[in-house]
């Protein structure tokens, strides 16, 4: 018999695995509750003055 297979490790590894997967779940509510934060958002405009185009990055605030 393997020890990965005795009783009182399968019963270790289902307690650990348990209250990590717990713990995942309580945080993962935690998270969800929180109010949305503004997020930065990059945008990018052509401009043309005559034969030339320029491209410029604008930086927005956007509410997710």
């Amino acid at each position: 018999m393997s020890f990965i297979w005795h009783p009182d490790s399968i019963s270790i590894i289902h307690k650990q695995r348990s209250a990590e997967l717990a713990r995942d779940a309580a945080n993962a509510r935690i998270a969800a509750g929180l109010a949305p934060r503004n997020r930065v958002e990059r945008f990018f405009i052509k401009r043309h003055e005559g034969k030339v185009t320029w491209l410029d990055s604008v930086r927005v605030h956007r509410s997710a």
